[in-house]
């Protein structure tokens, strides 16, 4: 199958992973039990949890992850032909409000249970169906239609299942449009019942990986110099919360706290080297490493968005709207975190 979207980077371990639950075929897998078996081939700290969630949902694969798997599965004519069949399905009858397994295998001429499977995946795609039912395993016996007419607009406007699947990859996280809500709702009006949460962890992490292509636990390995293990959730925190503050448009808070997250690593990592430096600023941090020779590619990468950091921690020193910090120079911040963290690994 062709596509054009962005294709995510997969471990060994990960691919490992997503190819036993392809085997399955859509049977319930229990992942303890599968991890025990894989065990002598998977790393000791393999957490299949840490998947990116456009591939897996509920021990099952998705769309996205079937594609990632065996992108000539016949799967997705399946698919395609089931969505062409029920847009039939409807221009017939526009009262229609369920279509089932049954109906799609003989009219797409697949078996009942390749028909549930196609069903089912349908559902992944955002606004096709409403709600659906099964019995055993995982699988859709009858799919309906949500109470307004969206769901039929997809149907009708229908193309080809790429343009679908690279609108489902690039959609976000489904689990977060509750809290993206909440967040909205708020900016016109707090009231006792309206809150935003952050995202969790994985979550965020997810989207990280999405824009620099670095995982939680790559970027831990990284830093196997911060030994501390409050030291060490503090960074992870702060990464993450600079993550956000970038991402949502608070540009000087995000500089400031990713900022202070590479001079605490800096420290760090001169401690580490038995190699201490003249003042404990940020500025002797970077002027020791390049005094050192530690981290030259890192060091001479560092953006000058980083740099803003001296400058705007004192709150007097933001004197006019020069200052200003756009969005981009904020996530370059956030980026400069994870250029300098390869070259920790290297020396």
């Amino acid at each position: 199958m062709n596509y054009t979207f962005k294709k995510l980077k997969l471990s060994d371990a990960e691919r490992l992973w997503l190819n036993e639950i392809m085997k399955a075929n859509f049977s319930p897998i229990n992942a303890k039990s599968m991890k025990i078996r894989l065990w002598d081939k998977l790393p000791a700290d393999f957490n299949p949890k840490e998947i990116n969630w456009r591939l897996i949902h509920d021990n099952r694969l998705t769309l996205i992850g079937m594609w990632h798997v065996d992108p000539s599965s016949p799967i997705f004519s399946h698919i395609s032909k089931t969505i062409e069949v029920t847009r039939d399905l409807i221009m017939k009858n526009p009262e229609i409000k369920e279509v089932t397994a049954k109906e799609i295998s003989e009219l797409v001429g697949i078996t009942e249970r390749e028909a549930e499977i196609a069903l089912i995946l349908v559902c992944d795609l955002p606004g096709f169906f409403g709600g659906w039912s099964r019995k055993d395993g995982y699988g859709c016996q009858q799919a309906t239609f949500s109470h307004d007419d969206s769901a039929y607009d997809r149907f009708l406007r229908f193309e080809n299942l790429e343009r679908e699947m690279e609108e489902l990859f690039a959609g976000r996280n489904p689990r977060r449009n509750g809290r993206k809500k909440a967040l909205l709702k708020g900016q016109s009006m707090v009231t006792s019942e309206t809150f935003w949460k952050q995202p969790s962890s994985k979550d965020i992490w997810s989207d990280i990986f999405e824009d620099f292509e670095v995982t939680k636990h790559t970027f831990g390995k990284n830093i196997n110099f911060v030994t501390d293990d409050y030291k060490r959730k503090a960074i992870f925190r702060d990464i993450e919360q600079a993550y956000i503050l970038a991402k949502n448009g608070f540009s000087k808070p995000a500089v400031i706290l990713a900022g202070s997250v590479i001079e605490e690593l800096l420290r760090l990592y001169l401690e580490a080297k038995n190699v201490k430096a003249p003042n404990n600023t940020f500025d002797e941090y970077i002027k020791t490493c390049e005094q050192k020779g530690f981290l030259k590619g890192a060091i001479s990468r560092l953006s000058d968005s980083v740099r803003h950091f001296r400058n705007l921690v004192h709150l007097e020193k933001e004197t006019s709207t020069r200052h200003k910090i756009s969005k981009a120079t904020a996530m370059s911040a956030v980026a400069s975190i994870f250029i300098i963290s390869n070259d920790f690994r290297k020396n």
